[in-house]
Formats: structure tokens, sequence, C-alpha cells
């Protein structure tokens, strides 16, 4: 067994759940396992029992830490190196840490330069025997060309026979407080994203009211840090999830959960009917690896970026916020929602 690698994962939280199982298998093959984060995906990362070490890279401080990050890792030495993230730091780091077995993902981007920059660097890679793969860019995505993140994370199985086709591994919360309620739920989770809805601000809180009563079933509703103008004009019950408690649970139809933690926000989703969102990362990728029910709510112009994203839609289901040159209204989503929700 190899001794020790390190992972660089400096992005967000989705992008880290998309490519966790092929980290998890390849972890097997070491004694000693170190991934660099960014602070969106760094509590997740960190409580995953396999790594040994989870460094935080601050992206809220760019340039203090680049400084930082190349003093630290310049004489250091692994058996393995992956970078998954593209990003310039994880780029430096690729030539100035030592280790046997390189391999790193170049994203190719539309433009000239960019072609260039492409060729230049895949010349210098195999030069130095870097192993590489390729991903198409969001633009070139959104131009119709297709891509699969996961199932390209899924191609370093050349070198690691282990990996198998799962995309996500998350081990499981020890957080039972929400078993109780059991298929009795929906969760909406509600972000910066809703805020493109036409007529959210006037209507949402009504329409909300009317699918509670068509579906018959309890919604959960959760948000982080939300301030915008659809959310605070909600006059539905909103509670702190430090003031949580089951009584509230069982006798609220639609209740707002502020600032639940991650593994309780885990816990809660593996007991829900149906997890939507207006694809918020964290959520979407979450709900698929408990192979939950999920609904993404996009417009339809991002249909092929976010399908990029997605490797198995057994579970996943998409509804517009818009159409080619019709924008839905709250009421018109909430319908849609309610549709696919008769079909669970």
């Amino acid at each position: 067994m190899n001794k020790k690698i390190i992972f660089l994962s400096i992005d967000r939280l989705g992008d880290y759940l998309i490519r966790s199982n092929v980290i998890n298998k390849i972890s097997k093959n070491y004694k000693n396992i170190e991934i660099i984060t960014s602070d969106k995906n760094f509590k997740l990362a960190n409580s995953q029992s396999f790594f040994n070490k989870v460094y935080l890279f601050d992206t809220k401080n760019k340039f203090y830490e680049k400084f930082r990050f190349i003093k630290n890792f310049l004489f250091t030495r692994y058996n393995s190196l992956i970078v998954f993230d593209g990003k310039n730091i994880s780029n430096i780091l690729l030539f100035l840490i030592s280790a046997d077995f390189k391999f790193t993902f170049i994203y190719k981007k539309k433009g000239f330069l960019n072609f260039l920059y492409l060729i230049i660097f895949s010349k210098i890679y195999k030069l130095l025997n870097i192993k590489y793969e390729i991903l198409l860019s969001k633009n070139l995505i959104n131009d119709s060309n297709f891509d699969n993140y996961p199932q390209k994370y899924k191609t370093l199985k050349k070198y690691y026979s282990n990996i198998d086709n799962n995309t996500y591994f998350i081990e499981k919360t020890n957080i039972t407080d929400y078993d109780f309620l059991l298929n009795q739920f929906i969760i909406l989770h509600l972000d910066e994203k809703f805020i493109d809805i036409k007529d959210i601000n006037e209507n949402f809180h009504k329409a909300l009211t009317e699918l509670q009563k068509k579906i018959n079933k309890k919604i959960f509703l959760t948000s982080f840090n939300n301030n915008f103008k659809y959310y605070n004009n909600l006059s539905h019950d909103k509670i702190n999830f430090k003031n949580l408690n089951k009584d509230k649970l069982i006798k609220s139809n639609i209740l707002i959960i502020e600032d639940m933690p991650l593994n309780h926000l885990q816990n809660l989703m593996n007991n829900s009917l149906l997890n939507i969102s207006c694809h918020s990362g964290l959520f979407v990728h979450t709900s698929l690896s408990l192979n939950k029910d999920t609904l993404d709510i996009i417009h339809y112009s991002q249909i092929n970026w976010f399908n990029t994203w997605i490797d198995d839609k057994k579970k996943y289901k998409q509804i517009f916020k818009s159409k080619n040159e019709h924008t839905h209204s709250i009421n018109e989503i909430l319908n849609n929602l309610y549709e696919e929700f008769k079909k669970i």
C-alpha cells in the first residue's frame, strides 16, 4: 500500500460531492490521506473520518493564502497528488509538490487564447509525466456540447481499479431526530436562486399554502442567512434551528427552519418524501447521495449545464422557471411541482 496522497478540491460543496466516492475509493489505496479544501466544502470534508488531514484554503483571502500554501508545500513530498478543481493555486501546487504520480483536470474553454493555453499545458503535462483529463467549460456546454463531470472523474479508474460506478460517498450522520416523521413531509430549500421567479414577492405565501393543502403533507422550508424580499414576505412560522423542537415539527403544516446544521439537514432530507430546490448544489447532491427523490427548479436554458453534474437521473427531475420566451409564475411552478409530486 502506498503511503501518502493529497487531493486538491478548492471549490464548492456540490463539486466535492460529485467526486466524493472517487476520492473515498482512491483513498483506500493509501495510509495517509490529505485534502486541501475551500471554506465552502471544508466542514463536510473535515467530517469524513478517512482523511488524516484537511487543509482550509480561505478563498476570501486568496492573495495571502497563495503565499502561505506555496511556502507550506514547497518542499513536501507525496506518493500521489490529484487536482480536481482547476484553480490557480492548485495548478501552482501541482508543479511545486513532489509526487511519483500526478493527475489533474484541464478545462477546455472558448476562445483562441484558451485553445493555445490548452495545447501548451497538455504538452507540458506530457513532458512532465502528469496525467490529465479534459473537462468542457460552462460556456462550451451551454453551446450544446455534452459533458458529464461525475463520469469524467471516474476515468481515474484507469489508475485505481477499485473505483466503482457510484458517484457519492458521505459518511452517515448519527443524528436520528427526524426519523419519526418519515415520509410525512417534503422539503423546499430557499436561497438567492428564487428571486428571479415572476411574482414570487407577492404570491409565494398563498401559493405555498395552496400546495400544502393539495399534497396533504407537511412542508418544511430550509434556508441560511436569507434576507431576500420574497423570504421576508412569508408569514408562515419561522424558527431558528436552536429553538426547534419535536412539538413544533408535529404541529406545523408549513414551517420555515433557519440555519440548520449540515448533519441535521442530512437526516431531515433522508426522511423527506421529496427534496426540492432551485439547484442548490449542496442540497441537490446531498439528496441524491441519500437516494431520495429530488426536484430541481431551473431555467430551461440551463438544462445542459445542470445535466453535466448529474450522473444518474432515476431520482432526479426538473421543472422550469422559464422556457424559451415564457416566464413561469410561482403558481405555475408549484402546480408543476404538484404534478411531479403525484408521480412519487
